[in-house]
């Protein structure tokens, strides 16, 4: 035997249904809100980044491949030469104003084993010039398969003191090359990039790709408000690497003019 029920509502029951579907309703959108904004803080550099740096739109196009089998190419300036190169710099981030002493014309031509573009923490100095590290490598290690045999690396920033590292380590004990000529043919450069192109370029750079720098090795200075000037050295040197040298390490800092990803060149 079947049932009937009959269901029926008052204008009272109405309204306050409507009333508490209209409050859950706006408790959604007020979540939803708070979750956008939380996560607007969290990646705002990322969506900053992908604002201004999205698209890399390539300057021209060579069919003759990147070599790797030699050291970066690098002539020195006089220090009258270097003082009349000497230019204001103009952040992409932030418009911060910082003064380059360009040192040597440079170029590397090598294989990326590590990279790191950090944009959660952004100073008013040298983090907001230097916006890509990019570890790279030739001759012998410039093969990809050998140094995947022999070596693991990868680039870090220490948030609290802004130090940047390249991290490099042996995979196994019968490394067939002495450590002088592991450690001279690699370099960890502190990329400053001329324009926006250049830097959605360089974003682009993905691991073991063979990729060519042409620039200039720089010396920067930066002068806060109320505060002390401040200075960073270059490494002029693949050999640079104990306290007294030339930056206390053997970190180049490029003001990258022209980089080539594969068989695009972009400027």
């Amino acid at each position: 035997m079947s049932k009937s029920f009959l269901q029926t509502t008052t204008p009272e029951i109405d309204s306050k249904l409507a009333y508490d579907v209209l409050r859950h309703n706006e408790q959604v959108d007020k979540c939803i809100c708070i979750v956008i904004c939380i996560l607007i803080f969290l990646f705002h550099g990322f969506i900053g980044y992908w604002l201004k740096f999205g698209i890399a739109i390539p300057s021209g196009f060579t069919t003759k491949p990147i070599d790797v089998r030699y050291e970066p190419v690098q002539k020195n300036y006089s220090n009258p030469l270097s003082a009349e190169k000497t230019f204001e710099y103009v952040s992409l981030l932030n418009k911060h104003k910082i003064t380059v002493i360009p040192q040597a014309g440079y170029e590397l031509s090598g294989l990326i084993v590590a990279k790191n573009h950090d944009f959660f923490f952004v100073s008013d100095f040298f983090d907001s010039a230097a916006l890509y590290d990019l570890g790279a490598s030739w001759g012998e290690l410039g093969d990809k398969k050998i140094y995947k045999k022999y070596f693991k690396s990868y680039s870090s920033k220490t948030e609290l003191t802004g130090s940047r590292i390249l991290w490099t380590k042996g995979k196994t004990r019968d490394i067939p090359y002495d450590d002088d000529y592991v450690i001279s043919h690699f370099s960890h450069s502190h990329l400053v990039p001329a324009n926006r192109n250049i830097m959605a370029a360089l974003l682009k750079i993905n691991r073991w790709d063979k990729v060519k720098i042409n620039g200039e090795l720089i010396d920067m200075t930066y002068t806060p408000k109320n505060g002390k000037p401040k200075f960073y050295r270059t490494s002029m040197s693949r050999n640079d690497r104990m306290p007294g040298d030339r930056d206390n390490g053997n970190c180049e800092t490029v003001y990258v003019t022209q980089v080539q990803i594969g068989h695009f060149i972009y400027k």
